[in-house]
């Protein structure tokens, strides 16, 4: 696999640019990429640096983030010196999240609120998952077009999956099952089933006012990509 390279962006030319592609898109809404990279990781350590193929694990999600061309601005947003130095050199931004946000229990909501809060120009959020190597800008554009062009306030990612679900039912000291998705009388063929949507969390499109109230997914008036990438 090609090694890919890193997009060194310097102080002053990046916020010119950020600038200009601000005043170039007033007639749409600001949406920011924003990719969350605590430092705190207790299975892994650091895991969101870990070299992958040649590559940090959040560098390939920065990197479909910027070549989508599609982001006024790409962020990270993290509590750690390392993670901050590796965003900045894959063309991210970096929040600085505040130590509430940073401990073991903190929800990724609470995190795009902080930050939504931090940056009032800010109309839609994209939260990357840095664990989603498998990322490509194709999937990112599918999203934004929902946003942009069919007015949806809510977009997530999900893979089509044909399982068919069973269910444990304890009873006393023995067990059975039940079937969820299925009637075992009628088992349908593969292809004469759609089967079902299940998120793969690669990302979460969502507007402001949405994770204002803290919301981060509708489940009316939202649009789901099936074509993405299984996050790990």
């Amino acid at each position: 696999m090609e090694t890919a390279k890193k997009r060194q962006i310097s102080g002053d030319d990046g916020a010119t640019e950020a600038k200009n592609a601000k005043s170039q898109r007033r007639d749409r809404p600001h949406i920011a990429a924003l990719v969350c990279a605590r430092g705190g990781s207790k299975g892994i350590p650091l895991k969101n640096i870990k070299m992958l193929a040649g590559v940090p694990l959040i560098g390939w999600v920065l990197r479909a983030a910027v070549d989508s061309e599609l982001f006024d601005s790409v962020w990270v947003s993290t509590d750690h010196d390392e993670i901050e130095k590796v965003a900045k050199a894959w063309g991210a931004q970096v929040h600085r999240r505040s130590a509430q946000v940073s401990r073991d229990a903190s929800s990724s909501l609470e995190t795009i609120q902080e930050f939504t809060a931090l940056n009032p120009d800010v109309d839609f959020i994209c939260n990357i998952q840095a664990t989603s190597p498998c990322l490509h800008p194709y999937h990112l554009q599918a999203a934004v077009s929902k946003i942009t062009e069919e007015g949806f306030e809510s977009v997530f990612s999900v893979v089509r999956r044909h399982h068919f679900r069973w269910q444990e039912v304890k009873k006393g000291a023995c067990s059975a099952t039940a079937p969820l998705n299925l009637d075992p009388s009628r088992r349908p063929r593969r292809q004469d089933w759609d089967g079902e949507l299940c998120e793969n969390g690669s990302f979460y499109m969502t507007s402001r006012h949405l994770i204002e109230k803290g919301i981060l997914q509708v489940c009316v008036c939202v649009c789901v990509c099936v074509r993405t990438a299984h996050s790990t």
